[in-house]
């Protein structure tokens, strides 16, 4: 089986790296635990999210939820130079307000990439440097200066993404086909999900279903339903579920093999308590 890695942790409510490379990248399908802003600053390539690829170019700001699947893909040569914002979901949660969710601009609804016009490109990047000068600095309010900022640009981010719908939906994946069956199952993780059913559900014999969903997404469909149901099984023992009834409200149909999956992903039973030192080496793409 070949499994999701999660990868980087993040210990603060959120972090931010401005890096530079030219050695070109194409890492394993991977997740995080927390969302995630990347602000192309040079280069061009693509990124892959939850089987939705985009062709980004400089200004281009990537927006990748927690527990979304996805990779870069950048040529060896190409100029890669990117801020990285990680930030917390609890952070996300503290800071909304009922009419603002600043968890919004992560849910993909208006695409996971916003291809702002110059104007609004100026105005995303010269916070995303104030923020990373007030955060590499020790003076008086730096905490509260750099919340501040940081609140800015995901407003300003999510007002974009509110206005430019019709843009950010000139980037879509190159196969329809695979985006409609990760939404059909993502709509559907607590039901019995049969390959015949998925298969009916874009007019394809399953060994063709099967086969295209994984030349679009490097991972097999059992492995996505799984890493998606694991997920889901956490949320639910977070929230305050019994293993068990989340094991059962998540799709799986054997508790024993829900464990041991648990286990094997997360580094704990899904009844013990999260083990902060069984950490993924920490990547930055």
């Amino acid at each position: 089986m070949t499994d999701y890695q999660k990868t980087g942790y993040l210990l603060e409510d959120y972090r931010l790296f401005h890096l530079r490379s030219d050695s070109g990248i194409r890492p394993d399908y991977h997740y995080h635990e927390f969302s995630k802003i990347l602000l192309l600053v040079s280069g061009s390539g693509s990124y892959v999210v939850d089987g939705q690829r985009y062709s980004i170019r400089s200004g281009d700001a990537v927006l990748i939820g927690s527990g979304c699947v996805h990779r870069p893909e950048f040529e060896v040569g190409v100029a890669y130079e990117r801020i990285i914002l990680y930030i917390s979901p609890e952070f996300l949660q503290r800071q909304s307000v009922a009419e603002c969710d600043l968890r919004e601009c992560f849910n993909g609804q208006h695409g996971h990439v916003l291809r702002a016009d110059e104007a609004q490109q100026k105005v995303i990047f010269q916070l995303a440097a104030s923020l990373e000068k007030e955060l590499s600095g020790s003076d008086y309010g730096r905490e509260i200066l750099s919340n501040s900022l940081l609140l800015r640009l995901l407003v300003q981010i999510s007002r974009n993404l509110r206005k430019n719908r019709e843009q950010t939906g000139l980037m879509e994946p190159k196969n329809d086909r695979v985006l409609k069956l990760i939404r059909y199952m993502d709509a559907h993780l607590a039901e019995d999900i049969s390959i015949d059913a998925l298969a009916e559900q874009i007019y394809l014999s399953k060994y063709h279903m099967m086969r295209l969903f994984r030349k679009e997404t490097g991972i097999t469909v059992h492995d996505y339903l799984t890493q998606r149901r694991l997920l889901l099984a956490r949320d639910h023992i977070r929230s305050g579920l019994s293993a068990t009834d989340a094991c059962y409200r998540s799709g799986w149909r054997s508790y024993s093999s829900f464990t041991r999956a648990y286990a094997k992903q997360f580094g704990t039973t899904p009844t013990g308590r999260r083990d902060t030192a069984a950490r993924q080496e920490e990547t930055f793409e």
